[in-house]
Protein backbone atom coordinates (compact mmCIF):
# COMPACT_ATOMS: atom_id res chain seq x y z
CA UNK A 1 0.00 0.00 0.00
CA UNK A 2 1.14 3.64 -0.35
CA UNK A 3 1.04 5.90 1.99
CA UNK A 4 -1.85 4.94 5.06
CA UNK A 5 -2.81 7.72 7.33
CA UNK A 6 -4.76 7.35 10.31
CA UNK A 7 -8.13 5.95 9.22
CA UNK A 8 -11.29 7.10 9.96
CA UNK A 9 -14.02 5.54 11.79
CA UNK A 10 -15.32 3.83 8.72
CA UNK A 11 -13.84 4.48 4.64
CA UNK A 12 -15.47 3.68 1.52
CA UNK A 13 -14.00 1.50 -0.74
CA UNK A 14 -13.71 4.80 -3.01
CA UNK A 15 -11.88 6.54 -0.03
CA UNK A 16 -9.39 3.33 0.70
CA UNK A 17 -8.71 2.57 -3.41
CA UNK A 18 -7.73 6.84 -3.50
CA UNK A 19 -5.64 6.80 -0.60
CA UNK A 20 -3.98 3.45 -0.83
CA UNK A 21 -3.43 3.74 -4.96
CA UNK A 22 -4.97 0.22 -5.04
CA UNK A 23 -7.86 0.00 -7.68
CA UNK A 24 -11.59 -0.20 -6.44
CA UNK A 25 -11.96 -3.25 -8.74
CA UNK A 26 -9.13 -5.05 -7.03
CA UNK A 27 -10.50 -4.36 -3.57
CA UNK A 28 -13.91 -5.63 -4.71
CA UNK A 29 -12.06 -9.00 -6.02
CA UNK A 30 -10.29 -9.31 -2.68
CA UNK A 31 -13.56 -8.88 -0.80
CA UNK A 32 -15.20 -11.31 -2.84
CA UNK A 33 -12.35 -13.85 -3.03
CA UNK A 34 -12.59 -13.89 0.92
CA UNK A 35 -9.27 -12.10 1.12
CA UNK A 36 -10.50 -9.57 3.70
CA UNK A 37 -12.59 -11.27 6.49
CA UNK A 38 -15.51 -9.93 7.13
CA UNK A 39 -15.84 -6.80 5.75
CA UNK A 40 -18.11 -4.43 7.45
CA UNK A 41 -20.94 -2.72 5.60
CA UNK A 42 -22.98 0.29 5.65
CA UNK A 43 -26.75 0.21 6.09
CA UNK A 44 -26.77 0.68 2.55
CA UNK A 45 -24.83 -2.47 1.83
CA UNK A 46 -21.75 -0.40 0.96
CA UNK A 47 -18.34 -1.78 1.99
CA UNK A 48 -16.78 0.15 5.09
CA UNK A 49 -13.09 -0.40 5.83
CA UNK A 50 -12.13 0.39 9.34
CA UNK A 51 -8.45 0.44 11.25
CA UNK A 52 -8.68 -3.66 11.46
CA UNK A 53 -10.14 -3.88 7.61
CA UNK A 54 -7.34 -1.73 6.77
CA UNK A 55 -4.70 -3.63 8.60
CA UNK A 56 -5.81 -6.80 6.94
CA UNK A 57 -5.84 -4.95 3.79
CA UNK A 58 -2.24 -3.83 4.34
CA UNK A 59 -1.06 -7.94 5.29
CA UNK A 60 -2.96 -9.09 1.92
CA UNK A 61 -1.12 -6.73 0.07
CA UNK A 62 2.13 -7.42 1.05
CA UNK A 63 0.89 -11.64 0.40
CA UNK A 64 0.20 -10.74 -2.98
CA UNK A 65 3.04 -8.77 -4.06
CA UNK A 66 5.93 -11.51 -2.80
CA UNK A 67 3.51 -13.63 -4.76
CA UNK A 68 1.22 -15.70 -2.20
CA UNK A 69 -1.35 -17.37 -4.39
CA UNK A 70 -4.54 -16.10 -3.43
CA UNK A 71 -6.01 -19.71 -2.38
CA UNK A 72 -3.01 -19.42 0.56
CA UNK A 73 -3.95 -15.59 1.28
CA UNK A 74 -7.28 -16.99 1.91
CA UNK A 75 -6.46 -19.65 4.20
CA UNK A 76 -4.11 -17.48 5.84
CA UNK A 77 -7.21 -14.43 6.29
CA UNK A 78 -9.29 -18.06 7.89
CA UNK A 79 -7.07 -18.61 10.29
CA UNK A 80 -6.58 -15.20 11.20
CA UNK A 81 -10.36 -14.74 11.12
CA UNK A 82 -10.87 -17.44 14.13
CA UNK A 83 -8.37 -16.30 15.74
CA UNK A 84 -7.66 -19.53 17.38
CA UNK A 85 -4.87 -21.47 15.39
CA UNK A 86 -1.44 -19.00 15.25
CA UNK A 87 0.90 -22.20 14.93
CA UNK A 88 -1.14 -22.69 11.52
CA UNK A 89 -0.89 -18.81 10.40
CA UNK A 90 3.14 -19.25 11.81
CA UNK A 91 3.43 -22.01 9.45
CA UNK A 92 1.78 -20.43 6.50
CA UNK A 93 4.22 -17.47 7.21
CA UNK A 94 7.36 -19.13 7.47
CA UNK A 95 6.85 -21.20 4.24
CA UNK A 96 6.08 -17.94 2.33
CA UNK A 97 8.99 -16.23 3.75
CA UNK A 98 11.34 -19.18 2.56
CA UNK A 99 9.99 -18.68 -0.87
CA UNK A 100 10.23 -15.06 -0.62
CA UNK A 101 13.76 -15.05 0.69
CA UNK A 102 14.59 -17.85 -2.61
CA UNK A 103 13.18 -14.89 -4.80
CA UNK A 104 15.08 -12.19 -3.30
CA UNK A 105 18.40 -14.30 -3.84
CA UNK A 106 17.16 -15.39 -7.36
CA UNK A 107 16.81 -11.42 -8.00
CA UNK A 108 20.15 -10.35 -6.69
CA UNK A 109 21.90 -13.09 -8.66
CA UNK A 110 20.20 -11.40 -11.78
CA UNK A 111 21.02 -7.94 -10.67
CA UNK A 112 24.43 -8.90 -10.68
CA UNK A 113 24.53 -10.38 -14.20
CA UNK A 114 22.20 -7.10 -15.52
CA UNK A 115 24.71 -4.82 -13.80
CA UNK A 116 27.56 -7.43 -14.99
CA UNK A 117 26.07 -6.79 -18.65
CA UNK A 118 25.69 -2.76 -18.52
CA UNK A 119 29.47 -2.96 -16.97
CA UNK A 120 30.58 -5.44 -20.16
CA UNK A 121 28.52 -2.96 -22.69
CA UNK A 122 29.92 0.23 -21.01
CA UNK A 123 33.48 -1.15 -21.28
CA UNK A 124 33.38 -2.51 -25.10
CA UNK A 125 31.71 0.81 -26.27
CA UNK A 126 34.92 2.80 -24.65
CA UNK A 127 37.50 -0.04 -25.90
CA UNK A 128 38.18 -1.20 -22.52
CA UNK A 129 38.81 -4.36 -21.56
CA UNK A 130 35.79 -6.55 -20.52
CA UNK A 131 34.83 -7.14 -16.61
CA UNK A 132 34.60 -10.52 -15.37
CA UNK A 133 30.90 -11.53 -14.83
CA UNK A 134 29.84 -12.70 -11.75
CA UNK A 135 30.65 -15.64 -9.52
CA UNK A 136 28.98 -18.84 -11.58
CA UNK A 137 27.33 -17.26 -14.58
CA UNK A 138 26.25 -18.74 -16.71
CA UNK A 139 24.44 -20.68 -14.22
CA UNK A 140 22.49 -22.41 -17.49
CA UNK A 141 25.65 -23.87 -19.10
CA UNK A 142 24.17 -26.59 -21.00
CA UNK A 143 21.64 -23.57 -22.70
CA UNK A 144 24.09 -20.81 -23.45
CA UNK A 145 27.37 -21.10 -25.60
CA UNK A 146 31.07 -20.83 -23.52
CA UNK A 147 31.62 -17.65 -22.02
CA UNK A 148 35.14 -17.03 -24.19
CA UNK A 149 32.56 -17.05 -27.36
CA UNK A 150 30.31 -14.88 -25.64
CA UNK A 151 33.72 -12.34 -25.23
CA UNK A 152 34.56 -13.04 -28.70
CA UNK A 153 31.60 -11.48 -29.71
CA UNK A 154 31.51 -9.04 -28.00
CA UNK A 155 34.54 -7.43 -29.11
CA UNK A 156 33.77 -8.34 -32.44
CA UNK A 157 30.64 -6.15 -32.36
CA UNK A 158 28.38 -9.56 -32.72
CA UNK A 159 27.37 -9.56 -29.23
CA UNK A 160 24.58 -12.21 -28.93
CA UNK A 161 23.10 -11.73 -25.32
Amino acid sequence: MSEMHAPLERESIGEVAHRTGIPVETLRFYDRSGLLGDLPRTAAGHRAFDAASLGLLDVVIRLRRTGMPVSQVRDFVALVRTDTDRAGRIEILRAHRARVVDQISQLQGDLGVIDWKISAYTAAEQGREIPEPPARWPAVTDLLPPLDDLRAGERTGTEGA
